[in-house]
């Protein structure tokens, strides 16, 4: 996949839209996230996006 590394890391982490987040995370849809799913969604897309920097290395 091509793109802007976040893009990317969003598919990769399953942080791309909301019925992914309901699916794969559990995150309701229908409302704004909250602070902490926010929070979680940023968390698990640089967890990637680390991972993916060390393994170009």
């Amino acid at each position: 996949m091509h793109g802007h590394p976040v893009f990317v890391a969003q598919h990769a982490t399953a942080t791309c839209c909301r019925g992914c987040l309901l699916k794969w995370h559990g995150i309701d849809k229908g409302r704004p996230l909250s602070d902490d799913e926010q929070a979680y969604a940023v968390r698990v897309i640089m967890a990637w996006v680390d991972k993916d920097m060390e393994n170009d290395r």
